[in-house]
């Protein structure tokens, strides 16, 4: 049985994963295989609430209290939309521990690059990723565009902010189209985000995150020989996917989302950025540290 430590309360990622691996209010865990044994979120009632509701045996005074006493550990804490996650990550990676960091990794991308040779250094597996990589709907459109012939475009739409939810839209659209993003240029309006991502000799990629739109994760592929789409729709699903993944790399060391490709998207993200702030293209190479 893996013993995980949460760290984080304030997001609904916290129950939600909590749930998935203790069960909710005396139900059954959804999966088998791990348990989440401590949770740190400060001395509130909400971290109280959560441990109750999903029979988490203890509450630690502080994240580094649980070393020891848990097998892997879930950085989950929201504040600042990720800014916390590279400090609360780091203690547990000195450790050798596996270590799954919630979107986005890191506001930097320079700290999620000294994550990774922090984790390297200690062997300790560390994986982040978009619960949208491990949705049933984009696995399926992922077999079928391999059906339709040399692809020519994938458009991705998501709801939300270009970094915080645009991390979501852009991960779905790499399990598709893979890695080699070369250049990134967005248009960002008040409303909604229009991103190209081009890569060399391969489709172009268009991802929207839209905020005057109806809450949808659609994904579609468009190829010499026909078309296919899928909305996302089982959100639990997703995230059932996602720990499951966690728990894998728990169990053997090895994480399922490699560093390059976890630090190309959030290059993407961080290009974006640039690019709205410039009006030109920025090359993917331009921000990497």
């Amino acid at each position: 049985m893996i013993r995980f430590g949460l760290v984080g309360v304030n997001t609904s990622h916290a129950g939600v994963f909590a749930g998935i691996f203790n069960g909710r209010d005396g139900g059954p865990p959804e999966l088998e295989g791990g348990r989440v044994a401590a949770v740190w979120g400060g001395s509130t009632a909400e971290t109280a609430a959560l441990a109750t509701a999903h029979r988490i045996p203890a509450i630690a005074a502080e994240p580094t209290r649980m070393l020891g006493a848990i097998d892997a550990v879930l950085v989950v804490d929201d504040t600042g939309g990720g800014a916390s996650h590279a400090d609360l990550a780091r203690p547990f990676l000195e450790a050798g521990l596996p270590t799954f960091v919630d979107k986005p990794m890191t506001r930097d991308l320079a700290e999620a690059v000294a994550l990774f040779d922090l984790a390297e250094r200690h062997g300790a597996p560390l994986m982040s990723a978009s619960a949208l990589r491990f949705a049933a709907e984009v696995a399926t459109l992922r077999d079928q565009a391999a059906g339709l012939g040399p692809l020519s475009s994938v458009v991705s739409v998501g709801p939300g902010d270009w970094f915080y939810y645009g991390v979501h839209a852009v991960e779905m659209a790499q399990t598709v189209i893979g890695t080699g993003a070369r250049w990134v240029h967005r248009h960002a309006f008040a409303e909604r985000d229009v991103a190209v991502i081009g890569y060399d000799g391969r489709p172009s990629l268009v991802v929207e995150t839209l905020r005057d739109a109806a809450y949808v994760f659609h994904l579609a592929a468009y190829g010499r020989d026909g078309w296919a789409q899928a909305e996302v729709t089982d959100h639990r699903g997703f995230y059932r996917g996602t720990m499951a993944a966690v728990l894998a790399m728990a169990e053997t060391g090895v994480a399922p989302v490699g560093r390059a490709e976890t630090l190309e998207i959030l290059a993407v993200l961080h290009a974006g950025e640039r690019s709205a702030a410039t009006g030109g293209p920025v090359a993917i190479a331009d921000v990497l540290p």
